[in-house]
C-alpha cells in the first residue's frame, strides 16, 4: 500500500506563519457558536461565532495578534473541503495560546480503506511512524462512530498534539489538534468535538 503521511509538524510553519488568528479572552463555556457543515464528507461541528469564516485577509499577519482587527482575530477556513481548519489565540492578552483544529482527508490510498477495514489496524499500518504507541482497538467515538485517538507529548522542539482517525462514508478522516496540554485550548477542543455530527 502506498502511504501518504502529512504530519502536524509539517503543517506548523504554514498554519502558524500564515493563518494565525485570535479570540483572546473568551471562555469556551460562554462562547456563542456557529455551525460549519462539510457536504463533501458529511460532517459538521460548532465553532465560535466571533471567528471570521473564510480565508484570513492577507494583511492580518503583518501585525501581532493583540493589534489586529476583528477579522484577523479568529477564523475558520472551509474553502477546501479536504482541509478544513480553525485557528484562534486563546487566554489573556499577555499569555495567549494558539489553538488549531484541523480536519483533513486526502486523495491517497491510506485515506480510502477497503470496505470492512478494521480501523486500528489500518491506522497502525498507515501512520505508525508518527506515534510511539497506537492502540489495538478504537479508544473513543465521534458521534457514535469508533475512532482512534492518538497523543504526542510536548517536546523541546514541538508542542503537544492529538490526532483522531475515523472512517465515515467509506473514507478515513483525521482531526488534528495542536498544543492540547493548554487548558484554554483543551476547553475549545472539547467543545468542538462534543458538537461533531456525522451525516450520511
Amino acid at each position: 500500500m502506498i502511504k501518504k503521511k502529512l504530519s502536524i509538524f509539517g503543517l506548523m510553519p504554514i498554519l502558524g506563519g500564515i493563518f494565525v488568528s485570535a479570540c483572546g479572552g473568551t471562555s469556551a463555556a460562554t462562547r456563542d457558536l456557529e455551525t460549519y457543515s462539510n457536504d463533501e464528507y458529511g460532517y459538521s461541528f460548532a465553532y465560535p461565532s466571533e471567528c471570521f469564516f473564510g480565508p484570513m485577509p492577507s494583511d492580518c499577519k503583518q501585525k501581532p495578534p493583540e493589534e489586529r482587527r476583528q477579522e484577523c482575530l479568529c477564523f475558520l477556513n472551509g474553502e477546501n473541503p479536504d482541509e478544513v481548519f480553525m485557528q484562534a489565540f486563546l487566554g489573556k492578552t499577555d499569555q495567549l495560546s494558539l489553538a488549531t483544529f484541523f480536519v483533513s482527508h486526502y486523495d491517497t490510498p491510506v485515506y480510502h480503506p477497503p470496505q470492512g477495514t478494521e480501523l486500528a489496524s489500518w491506522v497502525k499500518e498507515g501512520f505508525q511512524e508518527m506515534f510511539a504507541e497506537i492502540p489495538d482497538e478504537p479508544n473513543m467515538e465521534i458521534n457514535g462512530v469508533p475512532a482512534v485517538r492518538l497523543q504526542s507529548p510536548q517536546s523541546p522542539m514541538a508542542p503537544s498534539f492529538e490526532e483522531i482517525y475515523f472512517i465515515h462514508n467509506g473514507v478515513l478522516l483525521r482531526i488534528s489538534m495542536l498544543d492540547v496540554d493548554n487548558e484554554d485550548n483543551k476547553q475549545l477542543y472539547t467543545q468542538v468535538l462534543a458538537s461533531f455530527i456525522l451525516e450520511e
